[in-house]
């Protein structure tokens, strides 16, 4: 093919020889050798950059390779503890991989406003960040809706010799246990590690029976698990407003 184009008398074609690379537009030499890494079987072992991932997904996109892009994303997937979930969320919106989402929302989710920094916030966007302020706010009080109201022994067991005793002991171990965790300003306890240690204490004239009673009805999770179906609903409104999902996935 080339030396017909040079008999012919035309320009010599690029990709004859180094001198003479093929360019492809909005393609950069490190994004390519990442394709070339992984469609040839050397992909590393070690870890990509947060950058070599997302210009490993604008390749992709752009050249409509869905098997890469599977590799990808499931790269980002198993390395996403290593990620800031603001550049998960980015990555997500950005190249609408749904996948990451809410891995990445719950993790945020979880992380105080004032850990989250001007590039933070420029990386999520104004709806993420908006939701993500009244999702915390909605979810603090909740906390404190649930550590200030226990739930009630309504039947005492047949083991119980003091239910009134058994109702005072109950109300004051949960507000200095279970409350005391859930409210800490320093470290608040998430719901389960808050449980946990709850049930450690000592508890009074609450009796055998009756503590166990309880802690199945808190095992339940009642109140706890509307936490997490508010952040799931949450997640998926923005999910669906924010992430086209690609055919490539």
């Amino acid at each position: 093919m080339f030396s017909a184009t040079e008999a012919a008398g035309f320009e010599e074609m690029d990709g004859k020889n180094d001198e003479r690379p093929i360019h492809l537009d909005g393609m950069t030499r490190e994004m390519f050798e990442l394709f070339l890494e992984h469609t040839f079987g050397r992909a590393r072992t070690g870890q990509y950059t947060i950058e070599e991932l997302a210009n490993f997904l604008h390749f992709c996109d752009m050249y409509q390779c869905s098997h890469t892009r599977k590799f990808v994303v499931s790269r980002i997937q198993s390395t996403r503890y290593h990620f800031h979930p603001a550049q998960l969320i980015n990555l997500a919106v950005q190249y609408n991989t749904s996948a990451l989402f809410p891995f990445a929302f719950k993790r945020l989710v979880d992380t105080p406003i004032t850990q989250l920094t001007a590039q933070h916030r420029e990386l999520l966007g104004n709806d993420v960040f908006t939701t993500l302020v009244y999702v915390q706010a909605a979810l603090k009080e909740h906390r404190r809706i649930v550590a200030a109201e226990e739930p009630k022994i309504l039947m005492h067991t047949s083991d119980c010799q003091d239910p009134v005793g058994c109702n005072e002991d109950w109300h004051a171990i949960w507000w200095n246990g279970m409350a005391r965790f859930l409210l800490d300003g320093r470290n608040p306890q998430p719901y389960r590690e808050a449980v946990k240690r709850f049930k450690d204490m000592q508890f009074g004239r609450v009796s055998g029976g009756c503590k166990e009673l309880m802690f199945k009805i808190i095992g339940e999770g009642a109140a706890f698990n509307h936490a997490d179906q508010f952040v799931d609903e949450a997640c998926s409104r923005l999910a669906e407003k924010l992430i086209f999902e690609s055919s490539l996935v």
